[in-house]
């Protein structure tokens, strides 16, 4: 029988005065794209409302017409069209600007009336994405962290 102690029995008493035999060990991201099996201490609650700013971007958004561009070009047009020509030359000249006028007239005051809207594309953490369009701008850029509550954004 031998005294000297096997490395076994070394490999033992070693485990046993520090604890644990772990390794330094760096969690992966989250969306790291390899996958495979995580440590407990690594998993992570999914927030199912937070996410990253990919886009913001401005855009114009048309208001609804409520006529008075339709009926006061229709009467520009008119008028216009009244100058031109004579006999029936007149009168078709006339139609036509008054057509033209209130079509005119309907998409201006569409586009005068239009509001300013910021639309806000988020990659959720859980990987799906959302674009929320807001009346106010947001003041955030791509790669803010931001929380999706109803239809705003917090960032954090």
């Amino acid at each position: 029988m031998s005294i000297i102690p096997s490395r076994n029995a070394l490999a033992a008493a070693l485990l046993l005065t520090t604890g644990t035999a772990s390794a330094n060990y760096a969690c992966p991201a989250p969306n790291d794209p390899r996958g495979g099996w995580l440590p407990e201490a690594c998993v992570q609650a999914v927030c199912a409302d937070c996410g990253v700013v990919e886009t913001v971007s401005k855009t114009r958004a048309d208001a609804d017409a409520t006529g008075i561009g339709a009926a006061a070009g229709a009467v520009a047009g008119g008028l216009i069209g009244n100058q031109i020509g004579q006999g029936r030359e007149r009168t078709l000249a006339t139609v036509i600007g008054a057509v033209g006028g209130g079509v005119a007239g309907h998409y201006g005051e569409k586009k005068l009336r239009g509001t300013a809207r910021w639309e806000v594309a988020v990659k959720m953490d859980d990987g799906s994405r959302r674009t929320l369009s807001l009346d106010h701008d947001p003041g955030l850029k791509p790669g803010d962290k931001v929380r999706v509550s109803g239809e705003t954004l917090v960032k954090h």
